[in-house]
């Protein structure tokens, strides 16, 4: 974690600000050990090896998030899976140097400020985010309930001499303050969320006026099969979304989509908060 993201922390329990006590610092100013006390509930919170804690002893709901708390799928999903799931998901060649400029596009980086990367897995879009931001003044939090996902992403930002802040903390209650983020992004994980609208609620909640939202999601296959074997998921945490329930679950919570892109079942939408 760094500095550049502290004042936008808060407390997810009552939303108060939070007091670090920094300990070890790497020589690039991550910080690697600290505590965040909350002086209005007195929680408190623990960042260790460089990861903000938010969650304690994990409690996935569902076996599919069950399954992203084993450190084998943290190893094997973007050395695996990921890099060929969009071409396989789309049924059309879609690889990282077509899906990672445009979440980059969409998003827009290079405006600047503090940009949230939700469900984070790997950290495959924030590393995309902190490379796209170039030389603006801005910084990328990633955040995942998975620390096994959150080991993994760091060690890949630390390789690649990126600076972003790992969080682990739930996607239905993010540890940021109102109107703190720039912009924020969400991958397929969307689909095993859990709870929709309040992670759309919250992601809204972060959101600046006119800050943008970009999700990937799966949407209903188009064929009876398909659709047949996307209800097998279902039972396990992962669901599969109309795109007319989608948009209007953005819309509910002041997320309009402006911009989408379809490639089979795989769409990407950008939403603009409204003002």
């Amino acid at each position: 974690m760094y500095s550049e993201i502290l004042p936008a922390l808060r407390c997810p329990s009552c939303h108060s600000h939070l007091q670090p006590e920094v300990g070890q610092r790497a020589a690039d100013g991550e910080i690697l050990d600290a505590i965040l006390d909350c002086g209005q509930c007195d929680r408190s919170y623990p960042v260790r090896e460089g990861i903000a804690d938010f969650l304690g002893t994990p409690q996935p709901t569902t076996p599919a998030q069950r399954v992203n708390e084993w450190p084998l799928t943290a190893w094997g999903y973007e050395r695996v899976w990921r890099p060929f799931s969009l071409t396989l998901l789309s049924q059309s060649p879609f690889p990282y140097r077509l899906e990672l400029p445009l979440i980059a596009r969409l998003v827009q980086p290079t405006r600047g400020g503090l940009f949230l990367d939700i469900a984070c897995s790997n950290g495959l879009y924030a590393r995309a985010l902190t490379r796209a931001m170039g030389a603006a003044s801005g910084h990328v939090a990633a955040l995942d309930h998975a620390l096994p996902m959150l080991r993994d992403a760091q060690q890949r930002a630390r390789a690649a001499r990126l600076r972003i802040s790992f969080v682990r903390a739930s996607a239905q209650s993010l540890p940021f303050a109102s109107a703190s983020m720039s912009g924020a992004t969400i991958g397929g994980s969307l689909n095993e969320i859990g709870d929709l609208d309040q992670c759309l609620r919250e992601a809204s909640r972060v959101l600046v006026p006119n800050g943008r939202f970009v999700a990937m999601v799966l949407t209903t296959a188009r064929t009876s099969v398909g659709r047949l074997i996307q209800r097998a998921f279902e039972p396990g945490g992962v669901v599969f979304f109309s795109l007319d329930i989608l948009l209007a679950a953005f819309a509910r919570h002041g997320l309009p989509v402006v911009e989408r892109e379809s490639r089979g079942i795989v769409v990407f939408t950008q939403s603009t908060k409204a003002l």
